[in-house]
């Protein structure tokens, strides 16, 4: 074994000093495992929910498609990024410009899909309850379509912007994850306080609460008309949404909470382990998120099989070379 892979092997080997006992190897295998199922589950989705012209058209599907998007692109670009450092301990490009790009696009990916999310809790109240809102063209457009474009321009607009805003002469860290680079921006208690409130708490709210009062709702109108009709028509745009939350329920509210309780005055030093864990497992909220709308897909069983009867057809109908040996005919002597 060469000098320079020795190196890198006692390198991923080692357990790095962030408080997370999991050796950077282990990191490795872990993310590029979860990443590689995530693309495939993530394509597999996407397709069908893009060129199924009956889902294509469901506006519940929309917001689906949007984050899906926003996975493939971070899973594509920043996760091998990541990647990548847990195999060698250092970033694959030291630039400041890639930094910054990459720093740009987790963060817009990671709060862009939590905005998204509590949207769709707010909007499937909308298309449940409240479906003539909906039923012209120009309705459409106001209430759900500019909604939906106006979070998406409102993360890349915002943190194009603060993103490269390094005017305190913060050093790049190309031994650190995403080169420990932040905006010089979060320097100001009021900006920092801003997005806490705008995204975490905001985006919380709107999930926690969207989704609590949409089962609510459900019941009480299913009790009072005593109709199965509109709870199975409903049903599958209420499941998609509760399995989509399931997992900000799990990775994304907790940290968020532990933030609003040390905003109210509670130490510091209460959950920073929690908050170390947290932090590095945030990744999973995008990792995640194709296998909890994968359940969703209408016919799903179906889909698989005719996939695996089309591959299956496939291997059966290849033309096989055959070996044919002739025998020289031998000639009768006179």
């Amino acid at each position: 074994m060469s000098t320079s892979n020795t190196s890198l092997d006692i390198i991923a080997r080692a357990v790095p000093s962030d408080g997370i006992a999991i050796p950077l190897i282990g990191r490795f295998w872990l993310f590029l495992i979860s990443n590689i199922l995530s693309l495939v589950c993530g394509f597999f989705l996407l397709f069908h929910l893009v060129f199924d012209a009956t889902l294509r058209h469901g506006l519940h599907n929309h917001v689906i498609i949007a984050i899906l998007c926003f996975c493939l692109f971070h899973e594509l670009t920043v996760m091998p990024w990541e990647i990548h450092f847990f195999r060698v301990g250092v970033v694959p490009i030291q630039s400041p410009t890639i930094c910054m790009i990459m720093k740009f696009i987790d963060t817009v990916v990671y709060t862009s899909m939590a905005k998204l999310v509590g949207w769709a809790s707010v909007e499937r109240h909308i298309l449940i309850f409240h479906s003539k809102w909906i039923a012209t063209k120009m309705q459409r457009i106001l209430i759900h379509y500019i909604p939906l474009m106006l979070i998406i321009m409102y993360g890349i607009l915002l943190y194009g912007i603060t993103t490269p805003i390094n005017d305190c002469g913060i050093p790049f860290n190309y031994n650190s994850m995403l080169c420990g680079y932040y905006s010089c921006v979060y320097n100001s208690a009021g900006y920092s306080l801003y997005e806490f409130m705008s995204g975490g708490v905001l985006s919380s709210i709107c999930i926690g609460f969207g989704s609590a009062f949409l089962i609510i709702r459900i019941i009480i109108q299913k009790r009072r008309l005593q109709q199965q009709v509109h709870w199975r028509r409903y049903r599958k745009m209420t499941i998609q949404l509760l399995s989509v939350t399931s997992i900000f329920f799990i990775i994304y509210l907790p940290p968020v909470l532990l933030g609003i309780s040390k905003k109210l005055g509670v130490p510091s030093s209460v959950g920073s382990d929690y908050s170390t864990y947290a932090n590095f497992f945030s990744n999973y909220v995008i990792l995640l998120f194709p296998f909890t709308c994968l359940g969703t897909l209408p016919q799903l069983r179906t889909r698989v099989k005719t996939i695996l009867r089309f591959c299956y057809r496939q291997q059966q109908n290849r033309v096989v070379p055959i070996t044919i040996t002739v025998k020289p005919i031998q000639q009768s002597r006179v």
